[in-house]
């Protein structure tokens, strides 16, 4: 547990009000480094994957998509999972024990195990798609039944379409489902390019961060625009055209399958984690680049006050405190005027956060009353 205090004095009609805002962070700080630097980035929709049931569905930490997503799937031991380990290192052909990921958060991570026979349906297809589409995301490796999707808007459209796959031949990017080869999809291959690259389909290889975009007016143009990073590094050049085709069904887009029934060949036999789309946009070198260390590099970003305003009435006044805060997160806000034997006061202990910002009012203070100390928890 850590405590940070931070005294605030404001000035209102003459009088000096002083507040002393305590922070208490239960278990993690509002956000690790990882997540934090996605949502600086501004991606339309961002899957954290923290869910540890399939209730209340996936979360779109920016608040864009057009519900939650829905888990699809036998959920529950022996089948696909929620609530799993999150990645802490990620493949290295020249490690071992591979790049460690401290970023993402630890223990306090959680991923979406698809395990071949579940997956995730985020909604129309037609709300993922654009001619210029970026796609970051963390995927644990397993064995390929052919042709296992970890995103597809499931849109025959080849101006919108778009495909992160792991096959037979490992990793490879799809934009056209009505052709095949050089027109329509890159498989990834060694650094040498003397074949593909079917480390990614091995369950020893562990974690991969991978970096996808494309931008263009056709599938050609798209397919020939492809844009990869693995685990930090540019492989765009090890992008060659494969003559396998791949199709869609639904028109939904979806995490981790393709089609409706959710025990599909199509399902991903592994885990997904920290899923951010970024539509008509592709990311720089640069954001790419910021993305894979911000995962290398651990920093907390803790809770910290924002912004505070009171408002005096005739009889009384407000004070509304502003925190950093992260959608789907539940905050508590407790007060006292007495740090030594006074009781806190709950004055709520489920406000759910807003998004990047979260804001509570506490009204009906009386007008002589000078400090108050406040306490804000971030409980969930």
């Amino acid at each position: 547990m850590k405590n940070h205090y931070t005294l605030f004095p404001k000035i209102v009609s003459g009088l000096k009000y002083s507040l002393f805002i305590q922070f208490i962070l239960i278990c993690q700080s509002n956000a690790a480094n990882y997540q934090s630097t996605v949502i600086k980035l501004s991606p339309t929709y961002y899957y954290e994957l923290n869910e540890t049931t399939t209730e209340d569905g996936a979360l779109d930490t920016m608040g864009n998509a057009p519900g939650r997503g829905e888990y699809n799937g036998d959920y529950g031991v022996g089948g696909p999972e929620v609530g799993g380990e999150g990645p802490m290192y990620v493949f290295s052909a020249d490690d071992p024990n591979g790049i460690a990921v401290p970023g993402l958060g630890g223990e306090d991570n959680l991923a979406h195990y698809s395990n071949n026979s579940g997956h995730i349906t985020l909604g129309d297809g037609n709300l993922y798609g654009s001619s210029s589409i970026t796609v970051a995301l963390f995927f644990k490796a397993g064995p390929a039944q052919g042709g296992d999707r970890l995103f597809t808007n499931n849109l025959q459209d080849p101006t919108k379409s778009f495909q992160v796959n792991v096959a037979n031949d490992g990793l490879v990017l799809a934009v056209d489902p009505a052709n095949t080869g050089f027109a329509a999809e890159r498989t990834l291959f060694m650094e040498d390019n003397s074949g593909p690259d079917r480390r990614l389909i091995q369950s020893e290889s562990g974690w991969f961060h991978v970096i996808a975009s494309t931008f263009g007016s056709s599938g050609s143009e798209r397919a020939a625009n492809f844009k990869l990073w693995i685990n930090g590094v540019d492989r765009t050049d090890n992008l060659q055209p494969n003559v396998t085709g791949w199709g869609i069904n639904t028109g939904l887009a979806k995490i981790g399958g393709r089609r409706a029934n959710a025990a599909d060949s199509t399902t991903h036999s592994g885990a997904q984690d920290e899923v951010a789309i970024w539509l008509d946009r592709v990311l720089t070198d640069k954001e790419a680049e910021s993305l894979w260390e911000a995962a290398i590099t651990e920093k907390k970003i803790p809770l910290v006050i924002k912004d505070i305003e009171i408002e005096k009435a005739d009889d009384s006044q407000s004070i509304t405190i502003s925190w950093n805060s992260r959608r789907g997160r539940v905050y508590g806000l407790y007060t006292t005027t007495n740090l030594i034997d006074g009781e806190w006061e709950e004055l709520d202990d489920s406000i759910e956060g807003e998004g990047e910002t979260t804001s509570f009012t506490d009204p009906g203070l009386p007008l002589d009353d000078k400090i108050r100390f406040y306490r804000v928890v971030e409980l969930e």
